[in-house]
């Protein structure tokens, strides 16, 4: 049995041990250097166990045509089963919008477009959205979002003066509410669309 293999994507200075290190500039001292825009990536199909993205993929496909490379290329490389973990900053936080490196805003809204029962669900439905999982042949479904308040919204959540339910609100009002996404998902293949 081959050892499980664990990608920091886009590690920079943050490695972890027991992972394969993986950055596109050598002073941050990866353990592979690797342009995660330029496709095939060094592992073989269906051999990654784990991948870990944290503040990478807001980072990445600036071209559409690259960012469904992108996703492509983690299905491809990932084994059934495995986990995908994205860190990213929320779209309408400081801390994404004063980055001029920040290409692409990245949510929980946009990760459940590559799942293929949420593509099924929404044809079944006649809804509007495009079923990119099915169209790209390739299956990642959430199985845990964490947000993270700005410590401003998380002091008043914590002292009674808002509640959980008003933050979904507020956060759609206001810039700065929630800080970012935690989001894992589950990599399933083959993908599941009914083939109809």
């Amino acid at each position: 049995m081959t050892a499980a293999i664990k990608l920091n994507l886009g590690c920079g200075h943050s490695h972890r041990d027991g992972w394969v290190n993986v950055d596109h500039f050598a002073g941050c001292k990866p353990d592979i250097i690797q342009n995660l825009e330029s496709f095939p990536w060094p592992w073989p199909d269906s051999s990654v166990d784990e991948i870990f993205m944290s503040h990478v993929m807001e980072h990445l496909g600036q071209e559409t045509s690259v960012f469904l490379a992108l996703m492509q290329e983690i299905y491809r490389v990932c084994r059934n089963g495995a986990t995908l973990r994205v860190i990213v900053p929320h779209p309408r936080h400081d801390h994404f919008l004063s980055d001029p490196t920040h290409v692409r805003p990245i949510t929980p809204g946009l990760i459940s477009m590559f799942s293929q029962s949420i593509n099924q669900e929404a044809i079944d439905r006649g809804g509007a959205n495009t079923p990119l999982g099915i169209q790209l042949g390739i299956d990642i479904e959430m199985t845990n979002i964490i947000i993270k308040l700005d410590p401003v919204w998380e002091e008043r959540l914590r002292n009674g003066e808002i509640t959980s339910q008003d933050v979904e609100r507020l956060s759609r009002r206001y810039n700065n509410v929630i800080e970012q996404y935690d989001i894992t998902a589950k990599i399933f293949k083959p993908g599941r669309a009914r083939l109809t």
